[in-house]
């Protein structure tokens, strides 16, 4: 069967994959083939069928689907670098708070407990909060939960309640 550029317009596919090498070949129709001629050079490709074409298209998303999967390891990789740095930088954060409290603790105007406290404070808000939350569906769900349980009981520790009054006035109100 003869294959014209009529054909391979006909068909998506090898016209997909058609246009892809037009990018780089001239095509021709001959007596019972298609000749793709590369514009910088003489090699030229002789198509007889549209499975040829078919082939190249099942080639390139093969390709497309590799570097795809190259990109998704990468990118994986950046956000656990990234997490990574971001857990560095707190750490290094509460170091600078905890030796800013030791050279000032001398005057005796903060306790070093306070500045770890409040390191801590900003590392959960940080971690947990929703606007900083990763993830998404239930992940994200699940850990904007976690962080009104965790804030709720930083809120209490505020406050300066002790545990058990705010246990007995919990319970107080549900009755």
């Amino acid at each position: 069967m003869a294959l014209s550029l009529r054909d391979v317009q006909r068909d998506p596919i090898a016209n997909r994959a058609l246009n892809e090498l037009m990018h780089q070949y001239t095509v021709a129709e001959e007596k019972s083939r298609l000749v793709l001629t590369k514009t910088a050079g003489d090699m030229k490709l002789l198509l007889y069928d549209l499975d040829d074409l078919h082939q190249m298209d099942f080639a390139r998303n093969q390709q497309m689907v590799r570097e795809i999967e190259r990109l998704r390891e990468r990118l994986s990789t950046s956000d656990k670098q990234r997490e990574s740095w971001k857990v560095r930088a707190l750490m290094a954060e509460a170091q600078l708070l905890e030796a800013t409290a030791k050279t000032s603790n001398r005057g005796g105007s903060q306790k070093v407990s306070d500045l770890r406290y409040a390191s801590l404070k900003r590392y959960l808000a940080k971690r947990f909060h929703p606007d900083y939350a990763p993830g998404q569906g239930i992940e994200k769900i699940i850990r904007n939960e976690i962080f009104k349980e965790i804030w709720h009981e930083i809120e209490r520790l505020d406050r300066g309640v002790s545990a058990t009054r705010f246990a007995a006035a919990q319970s107080s109100t549900a009755a």
